[in-house]
């Protein structure tokens, strides 16, 4: 391993997945990190607030927040530090087009002989235009390497790029929320009786990421199946979904934030979890309820397919097709076979140690 790695990228208390992995890769490498003073723009960034201040404890030590999205002096100062440290390896953390000029500036100032590594979890925009493809195409050219979780997105970074040097892996477990309850416990603290039939649709409402469906599956559904929603609402109101869910009495919304010591509760409480997205990469959601072996009903898109063993940890159905989903629904509970300890398998599989050793040859 080169004797001096840096990490570029948001770290706990940073809230969401990528934030969680950039920590946790940073553990594994033993690297230092450079994060974010301001991580977006506000008028970029609908939720209420970007920090989970439960996750300031879990900070990776020494970690220096001081790239601020809208001072480009600080994007200086940061590349003048890097050039003057002169690391033998960077990985930048890729995921969105907002952090593209910053970046490009900062590869410009590294030594020569600086290994720069992507790692994308995103390749495209969940909300695409042409000059997003561009500034993204612009920081993509500059890898040594790219390293990315699925093959469809090795299949789009070959298109974008055609000579980098492309390696797929697993996207690793996301063991967030601490200590894990037992499902009644879990139930008792939401008021869910202990023999009702729970799924959980988790994390930030996006338009990509399907509710409109799942909402529309519901009174198709032939089960009684209680529909917890956990996530702040994105570009959508509260108020559009909770019209989609009038008249269907076992939808229940919780539209806030889920911070860290909260998420072990809703995950532990469900039987099942859904991903019925439209377009992904690779889901944090659904790898973190692999963590708590609960299996996931997802569409086929993106990586999901190569994460999702039909039967085994869950169960894929086709995009956009409310009527696939309650079908698979009404089939998930009606198996004698609750899937439980195939999820857990898969987060044995998917493991950070494994993953982090990778990075490491590749480095």
């Amino acid at each position: 391993m080169p004797r001096r790695v840096v990490i570029i990228g948001p770290v706990f208390p940073y809230r969401a997945g990528i934030a969680y992995c950039t920590t946790r890769l940073a553990e594994e490498l033993g690297a230092e990190v450079v994060s974010f003073s301001r991580q977006f723009p506000r008028s970029l960034y609908p939720g209420e607030s970007d920090i989970d201040e439960s996750l300031r404890a879990k900070t990776p030590p020494g970690a220096r927040f001081v790239l601020d999205i809208i001072n480009p002096l600080t994007w200086l100062r940061t590349a003048l530090l890097l050039r003057r440290e002169r690391p033998d390896a960077v990985i930048f953390v890729w995921w969105v087009w907002v952090w593209a000029l910053p970046y490009r500036l900062l590869m410009f100032a590294l030594p020569k002989r600086t290994r720069v590594v992507l790692q994308c979890h995103n390749i495209g925009d969940k909300e695409p235009a042409a000059w997003k493809r561009a500034l993204t195409n612009l920081v993509l050219r500059r890898g040594d390497a790219l390293v990315v979780h699925a093959k469809t997105e090795a299949d789009d970074a070959r298109r974008r790029v055609p000579r980098a040097n492309i390696i797929t892996s697993f996207l690793p477990v996301h063991e967030l929320g601490g200590v894990i309850p037992t499902k009644d416990e879990a139930r008792e603290k939401l008021g869910i009786a202990g023999d009702e039939k729970a799924a959980l649709f988790f994390g930030h409402v996006r338009p990509f990421k399907g509710l409109d469906i799942a909402l529309r599956a519901w009174p198709q559904l032939k089960t009684k199946v209680t529909l917890l929603v956990a996530g702040e609402a994105w570009w959508k109101s509260e108020e559009e979904y909770r019209e989609l869910a009038r008249g269907v009495d076992n939808i229940r919304f919780d539209f806030r934030f889920i911070p860290d010591d909260e998420i072990a509760t809703f995950f532990a409480a469900a039987d099942v979890v859904l991903a019925p997205y439209r377009i992904e990469a690779q889901s944090g959601v659904a790898l973190t309820a692999f963590h708590f072996a609960r299996p996931v009903i997802a569409t086929r898109v993106g990586g999901l397919p190569e994460i999702i063993d039909e039967g085994v940890n869950g169960m894929l159905i086709e995009p956009e097709s409310p009527e696939a989903l309650a079908h698979a629904v009404d089939a998930f509970f009606a198996r004698g076979d609750d899937m439980t300890a195939g999820a857990a398998a898969s987060a044995r599989r998917y493991s950070w140690t494994e993953y982090a050793a990778g990075v490491m040859r590749l480095l």
